[in-house]
């Protein structure tokens, strides 16, 4: 049987990382290792950082106040409670940074992917999600997976985002009938695909070899680095990760400076993962600085 390799626990030391993709406010700073992962024996929590500090990278507010207080109020102690469930451990403060990123917080965004709701999910994501969590160290996951309410005009291969939109105006779509807008179960799904996803970057079982592709293109053979998988699952989440692995594949170690690739040559990607690791190392940073006080 194929075990599961040792989980990478959160750093509780602060770290003066050189490294040009942390973000910094100054020189002075102290930054933090982004994680995906936590141990799941200790408390984590997402501090209550001001919704002003959350910027786009052209220094713009990204957060509307009433979207992130409800971010705040009821999706962030969900997430802190599902850290300590062994099975998933996924540092809050990492989804919480994702989520904020992905929608502002909306509950009913729709992309032009189209990706939706809270979490931004794709139908596509879902439908890889069902088939994951039949294997066997997942399997625990399928019976809420199959639960999940699901809109069959949603879920259709034709469906459109200008479709979607509409099926919100007409109340044809809702919480009630597909769980992609229901903001906790979107939450619960964003945790579920992050656990999924950081095992296809670590285990050697699954089809196409992105474990050991990984870890020998970018490290030698070695296991992956909290940044490597840091990145490797950010942009698996946002651009998915059969084009992560082919960015690994053609650059190996610099893959991230190519992001560009996946969207035709614009900064969308890039900038992605630059906010989510900046969103991140922000609520780190909060934490550690509260459990100094």
């Amino acid at each position: 049987m194929t075990h599961l390799p040792k989980r990478l626990a959160v750093l509780t030391a602060t770290l003066a990382v050189a490294c040009s993709h942390t973000p910094r406010a100054s020189a002075q700073q102290n930054t933090f290792e982004p994680s995906v992962t936590v141990d799941s024996t200790k408390s984590a929590v997402v501090p209550d950082v001001p919704a002003s500090a959350f910027r786009n990278a052209n220094g713009s507010p990204r957060l509307r106040d009433d979207q992130y207080r409800f971010v705040r109020q009821r999706i962030v102690p969900l997430l802190e409670r599902w850290s300590r469930d062994s099975r998933l451990a996924i540092d809050p403060a990492y989804v919480a940074a994702l989520m904020l990123k992905e929608s502002g917080g909306d509950s009913f965004a729709v992309s032009i992917a189209p990706a939706l709701g809270l979490a931004q999910l794709t139908v596509s994501a879902d439908s890889d999600m069902r088939l994951m969590v039949t294997e066997y160290h997942f399997q625990w996951m399928a019976p809420e997976v199959d639960r999940w309410p699901r809109s069959a005009a949603v879920h259709s291969p034709a469906a459109t985002a200008q479709l979607i939109d509409s099926l919100l105006a007409r109340h044809s779509v809702s919480a009630r009938n597909e769980y992609l807008f229901d903001p906790e179960t979107s939450a619960r799904a964003a945790v579920f695909w992050i656990r999924l996803l950081e095992n296809k970057w670590t285990t050697d079982f699954w089809p196409g070899g992105y474990g050991p592709s990984a870890r020998f293109r970018l490290n030698g053979g070695q296991p992956l680095t909290q940044h490597q998988m840091f990145d490797l699952v950010t942009v698996s989440y946002n651009r998915g990760y059969i084009e992560v692995k082919a960015l690994v594949d053609r650059y190996g170690p610099t893959w991230t400076m190519h992001l560009a690739e996946l969207t035709g040559g614009r900064a969308e990607a890039a900038d992605y993962l630059e906010r989510v690791r900046a969103y991140t190392a922000l609520l780190h940073g909060a934490q550690a600085e509260n459990s100094t006080r």
